[in-house]
């Protein structure tokens, strides 16, 4: 047997105790939820049916005899939780690990409590992963007074009690299926909620008067059989009681006896990604509102003021009693901030008969619609404080006709022909708990991003004016990718096989590639790249977009030439020879009520394997991410143990750091947690997607934002 290397998470703990730390905690709260054994939410080792609030972060680590577990989770929705959880068998505490059982977990609420019923969620443990730590449940939780009630039914490992028979295996004979919950082999879909019994299990926590501290008893369906059958593993009562202690805000810990002679022992932390910063909290305050008005229109100073305050202001023109001008959207504050600052400028020296002020944002080459606005509501608003950003709204106009009002230019800007903002700073840590071989992989890097937009049409050349620039360095900094090659055959064509070659060296060409980005129409956009678009690939992306301004749904097509590059280059800047194509459709819908966004794609990977994408994002108002997805695959990678797997899943986090005295603007901090090393369902990592692109044009993004256009 493959002896494998002790689950460890001290490397791992500055970076995700930073995540957690640069969350301001929210009020401490004597009903919070708290982990179980795995992860999610429940008592000792049973789940409840219990959610975080949404954005919430968690990472930890438990032990019960056999079993060391580490897990990652999000809280993607006040109704989803997903968990990346790596579970590694052990003879002691302190000994190498025997096998890992590595999987996704996931937990969907269906029914929330209220006075009359329970809530209601439906879980899943290893819903893609190991199958010998694979489950579902269907669990129920009321809360009366001090105490809250649990109780469940568990198939797979969570029925091996086997209390009843299946009672879906009388709607359809699949469900009644013999279940082997032992072997290398994945769990997969085909294999949930089947066999021939299930348990019941049920718990109680009661939360103290004593802050922070609660008791739980529970009764579980968990059996070890597979342990017991396999081993000479004595399996524990099924019974347990412990408490949980919240410390602090964000940090607890629980210690409980399962039966008369095994103890559990975890520790966690959690907070929501919602409550950290301002994304933009150093960004220049907004001139003041003038609360009268100056006896000429003054283009010029309205030019001057806007660059002043950092803001892109430019082809300024007047119409009858109209003044207009375009305005280049630049990151990270939100583009009701920005328009803020540009009406502002305008308004302040725009005379005494203008009455509306249109501005038409851009992102690069790509144009949004133009967003009239009153000129009174603006000075009721910014220089009186009168009325509301609510009643500016209901006021404002948006349209896709500029033709009129953009006739009589009346400035010419005044920047230079290339624009260096200034550049994004990235600490991207990318961890991975689903590794068969290995415990915990992981590599930190820092990416050094800059971007030259030569688009001022007055000043740049025609060249330059048509086309974008942008490259990227990427520093390696610490990692342990090495041991990906001590147990995996290398392959003769690899696609991301060989990113532990990629992470040897210290510094690496990230990107260097020139972009022209088009609106062909209002709703139509058009991206073309070419040059070194990331790490591993060289190439060219066309893309197309159609994305209606005022709807929440979105559709496009993405296809790539993409040439691999070699690692024993400086810089990574040789190609290997070995050229790949991918194609995408594409299609992305934001759910009103939570405001995520669930993503799709289907088509060709780079391995020319066939497969499709399920995304869910979401991102918060002080700009923190976080995304979830799952990608199928028509063909397998690589098992260790003989396995195949045809899915690759993972978490993905960018913490937005500008808002933080010590650090520039434009930093972020990513975690990406995924598995690494994988050939199969990998596409490009798009330098420049359309979607990302015109968010900030679109009207769910300023409507959402809207209330920044009161911001000082």
């Amino acid at each position: 047997m493959i002896k494998i290397t002790q689950l460890k998470l001290t490397r791992h703990l500055p970076i995700l105790a930073f995540c957690i730390a640069a969350c301001p905690s929210a009020k401490a709260n004597n009903f919070d939820t708290s982990s179980t054994l795995f992860g999610q939410n429940g008592l000792n080792t049973i789940p409840n049916a219990r959610m975080s609030e949404q954005g919430t972060l968690q990472f930890g680590a438990s032990t019960l005899d056999p079993y060391l577990n580490a897990w990652l989770g999000l809280q993607l929705t006040p109704s989803l939780n997903l968990t990346l959880r790596q579970s590694a068998e052990i003879s002691h505490i302190g000994k190498d690990s025997e096998d890992l059982y590595p999987g996704l977990d996931l937990k969907l609420r269906f029914l929330k409590e209220n006075r009359t019923r329970p809530e209601l969620s439906i879980g899943l443990q290893s819903a893609l992963g190991h199958k010998k730590m694979a489950g579902e449940y269907i669990a129920l939780s009321k809360r009366y007074k001090s105490f809250d009630f649990t109780a469940g039914l568990g198939w797979g490992r969570f029925g091996t009690a086997k209390h009843f028979e299946n009672p879906l295996g009388k709607i359809n004979s699949h469900f009644n299926k013999d279940r082997q919950i032992s072997g290398d082999m994945p769990n997969e879909p085909v294999n949930w909620f089947t066999g021939e019994h299930i348990g019941l299990f049920a718990g109680i926590e009661y939360f103290t008067p004593l802050k922070g501290l609660s008791l739980k008893a529970e009764y579980g369906a968990d059996r070890y059989s597979s342990e017991t059958t396999l081993t000479d593993y004595k399996a524990p009562a099924p019974w347990a009681i412990g408490f949980n202690y919240a410390a602090s805000n964000w940090a607890d810990i629980a210690i409980a006896m399962q039966g008369t002679d095994k103890l559990m022992a975890r520790i966690s932390f959690q907070n929501a990604l919602s409550h950290m910063r301002q994304k933009d909290e150093k960004a220049k305050p907004v001139t003041p509102f003038r609360p009268y008005r100056t006896g000429l229109a003054l283009p010029q100073e309205m030019e001057l003021a806007a660059h002043k305050g950092d803001i892109e202001l430019y082809n300024l023109a007047i119409h009858n009693q109209a003044a207009h001008g375009f305005l280049n959207l630049k990151p990270p504050s939100s583009t009701p901030y920005q328009l803020a600052a540009a009406s502002t400028a305008i308004a302040n020296h725009a005379g005494d008969e203008i009455e509306q002020i249109g501005i038409t944002p851009k992102v690069l080459g790509l144009t949004g619609s133009t967003i009239s606005i009153s000129r009174r509501d603006l000075e009721m608003l910014r220089a009186r404080r009168i009325g509301s950003p609510q009643e500016v709204w209901h006021n404002t106009d948006f349209s896709n006709n500029t033709e009129n009002i953009t006739s009589r230019p009346i400035s010419q800007p005044k920047v230079p022909a290339f624009n260096f903002p200034s550049p994004e700073i990235t600490l991207e840590n990318k961890l991975s708990l689903s590794e068969e071989d290995s415990a915990a992989l992981y590599r930190t890097s820092l990416i050094i991003e800059q971007k030259i937009n030569a688009r001022q049409p007055q000043n740049a050349p025609f060249f330059f004016g048509l086309l974008d620039f942008a490259g990227a360095l990427r520093i390696n900094l610490k990692d342990n990718l090495a041991r990906i090659n001590k147990y995996r055959p290398q392959s003769p064509f690899p696609i991301r096989s060989n990113e532990a070659d990629f992470a040897k060296r210290t510094f690496g060409l990230e990107q260097s590639y020139l972009a022209y980005t088009q609106t062909l129409r209002p709703d139509l956009h058009v991206s073309l790249i070419g040059g070194y678009l990331e790490e591993m690939y060289a190439g060219t992306s066309a893309e197309l977009l159609y994305r209606p301004f005022a709807k929440p749904w979105a559709i496009g097509i993405e296809t790539t030439y993409a040439l691999k590059r070699s690692p024993d280059s400086a810089l990574n800047l040789a190609l290997s020879g070995d050229a790949t194509k991918s194609t995408f459709l594409k299609g992305w819908y934001t759910l009103n009520d939570t405001g995520a966004t669930i993503s799709t794609k289907i088509g060709r990977y780079l391995d020319t394997d066939f497969g499709a994408e399920l995304a869910l994002e979401k991102e918060f108002l002080n700009g923190a991410k976080m995304r979830a997805f799952a990608n199928i695959s028509d063909q397998a990678d690589y098992d260790l143990f003989g396995g195949t797997t045809h899915s690759y899943t993972g978490l993905e986090l960018k913490l937005p750091l500008g808002g933080y005295k010590t650090f520039p603007q434009n930093t972020n901090i990513e975690l990406i947690a995924a598995p690494i090393g994988r050939n199969k369902a990998q596409s490009l990592n798009h330098p420049m997607p359309l979607y990302e692109l015109t968010e900030g044009l679109t009207k769910q993004h300023i409507s959402k934002y809207w209330h920044e256009i009161a911001r000082p």
